[in-house]
């Protein structure tokens, strides 16, 4: 009988087919099915197990398939935002919505931890209630995400005071959440969508913040019976929900502030022992952490099935101590996980692992049935039906599918191995399967994968969670009788930690290993799999029967397949300039003809701070090269950059590439001879030249060959004049014109008017340089220009375009930047020139695709 028969493991099967079902109910157009059509389909599909009647296993599973897919767009249809897109005024309820941001003051109860982070508080907050200037008060039933940007450094205090629950009004500016910028960036709007999250509130100071006992505003009946979803009769109980979870947020945070003490506020043990234990991660190091991701570690840092096993081996030692009976045992730590879950934050993997440690704990007590494939079965299907959304979570998809990959590809696997060591027969196994499993969802989250990874979990892994973890917890139960009982075992613990953090540092550093792989499909997700269990047959067949032929073509085809994964592109021969969305500067992507790459400049968060304002720094700020740009190049695949050009070295250009230099392996620098003098230059060049790559300069009018389609004219890149000192940078503008195949683009960083006067005599100078109107590479006109200094006033001059006369502009800059680029009268003689204006802040991503039968331009938003 098949293994995976619906009479032997029917809460397996179940879960195959509601998971099914729950992705093709999300693909589906929303609105095709229903609630009542949900509960019709399991309905027939329980008539079909009780009746005796032909193919009811097979109609039963398409009913159930049904039964899913029409539960999560009943769910989804119920996701909708109460609060309307128009100010409430009367008789406007059909107009079109007026503003993207509105004023608002909004009443509600804080519906999650508060986070405070330098002058930056934010939170989820439960609104019932909102006004707008000028109109009635509505009653509302959202949660809307709120960011608060403090002033005054006493507020942090006043912020930290608040909690989960407690009534707050707040008065700012609210609107929705933007869609991605770029092609394949995060989808904020998507991710807070999936949290029933629909508007993002800011606000600036806590003046005219309220907290406390509000008196919130007189609602009209009208106002609160055409609010679908409004607060009812069962919000009544919400407050004793809120309360308990109120306790388990103060409990958490009394727990963290142990480690604190034993350890420090300020030091690296605290953070990563607040995350190993407790699952609270805000406090880890951001540098530390990244070096877990880059090992592929960061699963111990997930509380997991692997904490709970730990958790439940702890509970049932020590009970078994006190002399109490089996059952008694099972019983009691029953009733502890729950608790666990709780205090370690409930994220989905510990639910998942709790939910099935509870069900084999039952089953153990009770003596009966057990099946590790029904329980996870079970556990999944719980999960789906309390929140849907869970599918599209990557902790939920790692944590099921590495948990039944272990469950079904141990026992294979290790009997495949030739060791007799049992122990060490196992561990091997547990890592090797993990990472097979785990490898797709990885690369499709990720984008990255470490060849060091397997030998890391196989060293780590183990003593992390069988050592420090434990360690860790004991330390934290004697720091809650006092410090002095905690300090020995913290002493220990920091030992281990700093070892740890050595070798963590040690391999991350030194990883020669870091493949960055881009962003596969589904398909070839799930083909990897199918390919995965074709290995496993043929190497079963060569042990069993002694023929390799089937294993050897299964490894081959394996090869090939993940040879194409890796570079789904390579003969691909159209070229692509990518104009990428970084906010307020530039960074340029080209991918020649032949898979070269090219990084025009980065981007760069711009940071004002004055001195005493240290209050404001943030433990992990916002860095556009690091959070949006790397994963971008990673994405689409980008292995090596073959010339970083930094056009010149100002911080919205130039600031991004530190993450890129770190991150990225680079064979070439290309900069513009000068030498600012501040930290970011040092770094950045210090940086790429301790990772192998060569800084160059160009002399004016000369050319460098990208591959045999792809050619660079440097109209300005300094020369070969000696490196020399210049503050002011615009003026010193990398300026290169570039041609892929037949069509022309013009890059001219942060050059001013002045000097695109200087390089229009140049060129229109007969024999300078080799350069001048009879040159066909630098001949105008040109395809697509790209705007100097964000279409400042101060460059893109008429003379300037009436000699290049390009047929598409390209201006980057950020959406409402305190600058007022790009400037009205820019934006008049770029209209007068009768070029294609476009432009990254109402476009988004702008991508120009090369053939050599022309362009295509494509745009994001």
């Amino acid at each position: 009988m098949n293994p995976y028969s619906v009479t032997k493991r029917p809460l397996t099967v179940l879960a195959i087919v509601w998971v099914a079902g729950t992705a093709i109910g999300s693909r589906l157009p929303p609105g095709m099915l229903s609630w009542k059509m949900a509960v019709l389909a399991a309905a027939l599909a329980i008539m079909m197990a009780l009746l005796a009647i032909p193919g009811r296993r097979t109609i039963g599973l398409l009913l159930l398939l049904v039964a899913a897919a029409a539960y999560y767009q009943g769910y989804d249809a119920k996701n909708v935002s109460t609060i309307p897109h128009t100010p409430l005024v009367a008789g406007d309820e059909g107009a079109a919505e007026t503003s993207m941001e509105r004023q608002a003051i909004i009443y509600g109860s804080i519906a999650g931890r508060v986070n405070v982070d330098g002058d930056k508080v934010s939170f989820a907050l439960k609104a019932h209630t909102i006004g707008f200037e000028g109109t009635d008060s509505a009653s509302v039933n959202d949660t809307v995400q709120v960011s608060i940007r403090l002033l005054k450094q006493e507020e942090q205090a006043r912020a930290a005071g608040w909690g989960r629950g407690d009534e707050i009004a707040l008065p700012g500016t609210l609107k929705r959440p933007e869609p991605p910028r770029n092609f394949g960036g995060f989808d904020y709007r998507l991710y807070l969508y999936r949290k029933h999250t629909h508007w993002l509130l800011s606000v600036k100071g806590l003046d005219d913040v309220r907290t406390g006992q509000i008196e919130t505003p007189e609602v009209s009946s009208e106002r609160q019976a055409d609010i679908p979803g409004g607060r009812t009769a069962f919000d009544a109980a919400i407050p004793d929900v809120t309360r308990l979870l109120r306790w388990n947020d103060d409990l958490r945070y009394r727990l963290g502030n142990v480690f604190d003490r034993l350890f420090g506020k300020e030091g690296t043990d605290s953070g990563y022992l607040k995350s190993l234990v407790l699952g609270l991660t805000d406090d880890m190091d951001p540098e530390l952490y990244q070096q877990f991701s880059q090992l592929g570690l960061t699963h111990i840092l997930a509380i997991s099935g692997l904490h709970v096993a730990v958790f439940v081996a702890g509970c049932m030692w020590l009970l078994r101590l006190s002399g109490l009976t089996r059952e008694k045992i099972i019983v009691i730590t029953m009733v502890l996980v729950p608790f666990y879950i709780a205090v370690s934050g409930s994220s989905p993997s510990a639910v998942r692992a709790g939910i099935m440690a509870m069900i084999g704990l039952y089953m153990a007590r009770r003596r009966i049935w057990k099946d590790a494939l029904n329980v996870i079965g079970l556990a999944a299907v719980v999960m789906l039906l309390w929140e849907p959304y869970y599918l599209y979570d990557v902790s939920f998809q790692l944590s099921f599918l590495v948990t039944l990959g272990l469950i079904v590809g141990v026992p294979r696997f290790s009997s495949l191995l030739p060791i007799r060591s049992p122990s060490a027969n196992s561990l091997l196994s547990v890592t090797i399967v993990a990472q097979l499993i785990s490898f797709p969802i990885t690369v499709y989250y990720f984008n990255g994968v470490s060849l060091l990874s397997a030998f890391a979990n196989l060293l780590l892994v183990p003593f992390i969670s069988l050592v420090v973890l434990p360690i860790g917890t004991f330390a934290l139960i004697a720091g809650l009788v006092s410090v002095h009982a905690g300090a020995p075992i913290g002493w220990i613990v920091s030992k281990i930690n700093a070892a740890t953090f050595w070798l963590i540092d040690f391999a991350a550093t030194h990883d020669p290993l870091r493949l960055v792989w881009p962003k596969p499909s589904l398909l070839w997700v799930g083909a990897y799999y199918l390919l995965l269990w074709g290995v496993y047959a043929g190497t079963v067949k060569w042990k069993e029967e002694n023929k390799p032929p089937a294993a050897c073509a299964a490894v081959a085809v394996m090869i090939v397949f993940l040879w194409y994964g890796y570079d789904p592109h390579r003969f691909d021969r159209t070229g692509k300039v990518q104009f990428i969305d970084v906010g307020q500067g530039d960074a340029i992507l080209v991918r020649t003809p032949q898979g070269r790459h090219m990084l025009i400049d980065g981007g760069g968060t711009l940071m004002f701070r004055k001195p005493g304002e240290e209050w404001k720094e943030r433990k992990d700020p916002y860095e556009v090269g690091k959070k949006l740009l790397v994963p971008l190049l990673k994405q689409r695949g980008v292995h090596r950059i073959d010339l970083l050009v930094v056009s010149h070295q100002d911080q919205d250009h130039m600031g991004g590439l530190q993450a890129v230099v770190e991150q990225i392996p680079v064979r070439k620098v290309l900069m513009n001879g000068t030498w600012k003098g501040n930290e970011s230059s040092r770094n950045l060049f210090e940086t790429a030249m301790t990772k192998g790559a060569d800084v160059i300069t160009a002399p004016e009018g000369g050319r460098l060959a990208l591959d045999r389609f792809t050619e660079l004219f440097a109209l300005n890149v300094g020369g070969e004049r000696s490196l020399r000192l210049a503050k002011e940078q615009n003026s010193e503008s990398v300026v290169l014109l570039m041609r892929m195949y037949d069509s022309r683009f013009l890059f001219t960083g942060d050059m001013r008017a002045d000097n695109e006067e200087s390089l229009l005599a140049h060129l229109q100078g007969a024999g300078k340089a080799g350069l001048g109107a009879g040159d066909v590479g630098v001949k105008p006109p040109v395809d697509v220009l790209k705007v100097a200094h964000h279409g400042s006033k101060t460059s893109t001059t008429d003379e300037w375009l009436t000699y290049w006369k390009p047929k598409a502009s390209v201006i980057s800059v950020g959406l409402k930047n305190v600058y007022g680029h790009p400037n009205p009268g820019v934006l008049e003689r770029l209209e007068r020139s009768g070029t294609d204006i476009r432009r990254t802040d109402r476009d988004g991503e702008i991508v120009f695709t090369v053939t050599d039968k022309g362009l295509n331009i494509d745009k994001k938003l």
